[in-house]
């Protein structure tokens, strides 16, 4: 008989806050650990923001799939001082300014 398929059962999170405990805690040097996945994977980015990752970047027509469209792909990380204080700071989106050197727009 085909396996069950362990979905709905919060092994990925578990496993992902595991390893971004392992790897915060046996190796210092770490800042940060990144993870991306498909856009269309709700499962995957809630567990990364279950976690404490925040969503970094978007990545358009990134992720192919033979004989068919490419999908895009999200980033989410998690950095060493938001781990250590259990929080999630968000990238500053806004940031065109310091190219155009025009105003900077207030985040929402």
């Amino acid at each position: 008989p085909p396996m069950p398929r362990p979905r709905n059962r919060g092994i990925g999170g578990q496993a992902l806050r595991w390893l971004t405990s392992y790897l915060f805690t046996e190796f210092p040097a770490i800042r940060r650990v990144e993870g991306h996945t498909r856009q269309d994977n709700q499962a995957m980015r809630r567990t990364f923001q279950r976690a404490g990752y925040v969503k970094e970047a978007h990545h358009r027509d990134a992720w192919p799939v033979d004989g068919g469209d490419d999908y895009d792909a999200v980033g989410y990380a998690i950095t060493r001082r938001d781990w250590l204080a259990g929080t999630s700071t968000p990238p500053q989106w806004h940031d065109e300014h310091l190219v155009t050197g025009g105003p900077a727009r207030p985040e929402r």
